[in-house]
């Protein structure tokens, strides 16, 4: 199902109802994907949406009696913005030049990722971040074993930890913006394997429930590869990141979820990626802008680990404006090297967070 109203493309679904996305793409071809995900909710009342509206992206989950297919994945569902190519379910979305994924991680420019948001768990648990799937196989339809799923936690609840471990299997230290200031921040590392793909959980502490967040995705990488080659004998580099998607797991207060009630919700003011190229010190950013889009609404029944028994398309054109990505240069540096630029970048991408910030 879909809505269009007050500038705003919706995508929405219930209790054990449908997925539902929608591609919303600039005039440049680049776009972004919106779904409401329940992928482990199998009844219950209420709602699921995704919007992406003029100035933010917002979703919100208002569940009643729910029950979890498999309560012991304990998180009920995902509603997410999506940018690459979503293994589950097969979903593409246009991309920018300067950011084409899948691509080998060890062929990626050097990615800086930045974010405006705010989350809350009204009557819940969970947690906001960014997934993505890195797969030996190109294009895959599904992650199994030798594939990993890497999450970066900005926020969790209170208790809610990476596959409820009680401590991180290690921490590392990475430069993170938080809300306009450089700090070595401390990054909780949760690593699982056998489920049947690895995971690997980034969980920043202490957690941002609202706020904005620059981190150095390809420090993240780094970070997972030399977890990576000390699990398995062959390189992360040369396997392929499909996707960058960005979320809100959530679940019941308690456990199991079972006949439960869910409250929550989280807004985007802003998000994107400052993209420094191989063999260049130019600094690139793809950022959310407002331009006129198309949109095409899909409903589909795919949820990991289903694969997809029925598909409807409906396309629409939305008059009013929505977010899209779109591709700028943002400035450039004279650094020597790589990790240099994206020293230069952090800097840069401040200025620009703060910029977009305002129009909230």
């Amino acid at each position: 199902s879909t809505q269009l109203s007050s500038g705003c493309v919706t995508v929405y679904t219930w209790p054990g109802g449908p997925n539902s996305a929608a591609y919303v793409t600039s005039s440049t071809g680049v776009s972004i994907v919106i779904m409401t995900d329940a992928w482990n909710t199998k009844s219950g009342s209420g709602t699921i949406s995704v919007s992406a509206c003029k100035d933010y992206v917002e979703a919100s989950v208002v569940n009643y009696n729910v029950t979890a297919v498999n309560p012991w994945d304990t998180v009920l569902g995902y509603p997410e913005v999506l940018y690459g190519y979503k293994p589950w379910g097969r979903t593409m979305t246009g991309e920018s030049p300067l950011l084409e994924l899948p691509e080998k991680v060890g062929d990626l420019p050097g990615v800086l990722v930045y974010v405006n948001y705010t989350v809350d768990f009204v009557d819940g648990r969970g947690d906001f971040s960014f997934d993505m799937w890195v797969t030996r196989a190109f294009m895959p339809s599904l992650a199994g074993e030798g594939d990993l799923e890497i999450m970066v936690w900005l926020y969790h609840s209170p208790g809610f930890v990476p596959m409820g471990y009680r401590e991180p299997n290690f921490t590392v230290t990475i430069p993170t913006v938080i809300n306009g200031t450089v700090v070595n921040a401390t990054w909780g590392v949760y690593v699982a394997r056998s489920i049947p793909w690895t995971y690997m959980a980034f969980a920043l502490e202490p957690p941002v429930r609202s706020g904005y967040v620059v981190f150095p995705l390809s420090s993240i990488l780094a970070a997972a590869a030399q977890e990576w080659s000390r699990l398995y004998n062959y390189s992360l580099y040369g396997m392929y990141l499909n996707d960058v998607e960005l979320g809100m797991e959530y679940t019941s207060v308690t456990w199991p979820p079972v006949n439960v009630n869910v409250s929550a919700w989280y807004k985007i003011y802003s998000y994107g990626f400052v993209v420094v190229p191989r063999g260049t010190a130019t600094i690139m950013a793809t950022t959310t802008e407002l331009l006129p889009t198309t949109t095409t609404v899909v409903s589909t029944t795919t949820a990991p680990p289903i694969t997809t028994t029925s598909t409807t398309t409906v396309t629409v054109t939305a008059t009013a404006t929505a977010t899209a990505t779109v591709t700028r240069a943002v400035g450039t540096a004279t650094a020597r090297s790589l990790e240099a630029a994206l020293a230069v970048a952090i800097v840069v991408i401040v200025v620009l967070a703060v910029l977009l910030a305002r129009r909230s």
